[in-house]
């Protein structure tokens, strides 16, 4: 499928994974839903040798363009199974997570996940939370009593799911989140923010905007990383116990 680049929004992700190269490879998270691969080829055009897609799905679109570019590969599977992203043993110099994290369930487990796999840099772009009075700020939307003020189309629609609680799945919009709230929880996957776009005006509630950045890895996770809490065999020191 061809990218529509007279988008606005299709213009700033592209924008960014330009920033984002060169690279030798990549893996791109959840790039079947709508364009069927196409940042994939993207990636290939920019100088990749190989990308990997990360996606449940696939289509007969996309197998028809992995015969015409074997450097592309998939791993078909969920991004937010931990079993199923141990599995994957390579790393990638890039990741490109555009318009995914919304519909995750276990968000920071998710994107830890992901980012495991990044050895030097990240690509995100997604529908973001203006900034609010207090930073960091992130809404789960399923039962949210404000849907006249967080629904970004302001009115009914049925393209995205959000607001019903009986709809948390990855198929719904799940989280409204601020870039604050993303650029915290990048760092603290040792992860720092090289430059990031805002492109307002691209939906009808002022109070959504298209974000994105392009973030590297910088450090190593700190050891008391909530990933590690499997390592720490006591929660206190011998003295306080029983």
């Amino acid at each position: 499928m061809n990218l529509n680049e007279s988008d606005p929004a299709v213009q700033l992700k592209l924008r960014l994974l330009e920033r984002a190269m060169p690279a030798r490879d990549a893996v791109v998270f959840g790039d079947m839903w709508g364009v069927e691969g196409a940042y994939c080829v993207r990636c290939l055009d920019l100088g990749c040798e190989s990308v990997t897609l990360v996606d449940v799905a696939e289509s007969d679109g996309w197998l028809e363009t992995r015969r015409a570019h074997p450097s592309l590969n998939q791993y078909k599977g969920d991004f937010s199974d931990p079993l199923f992203m141990a599995s994957i043993r390579e790393t990638y110099e890039v990741g490109v997570a555009y318009d995914v994290l919304l519909h995750q369930a276990t968000l920071l487990h998710a994107l830890h996940l992901m980012l495991e796999k990044v050895s030097e840099r990240v690509c995100i772009v997604q529908p973001m939370l203006v900034e609010q009075e207090h930073p960091n700020t992130l809404v789960f939307l399923p039962g949210n009593s404000a849907r006249e003020e967080l629904d970004p189309l302001a009115g009914d629609h049925e393209e995205w799911l959000m607001f019903d609680q009986l709809l948390v799945n990855s198929a719904a919009w799940l989280w409204a989140m601020t870039p604050s709230f993303l650029v915290s929880a990048l760092r603290s996957e040792g992860f720092e923010l090289d430059e990031e776009e805002r492109l307002d005006g691209g939906f009808p509630n002022p109070r959504w905007t298209w974000w994105g950045c392009v973030a590297r890895r910088e450090r190593a996770l700190h050891p008391e990383h909530w990933s590690h809490h499997e390592k720490v065999r006591e929660l206190w020191p011998t003295a306080h116990g029983p």
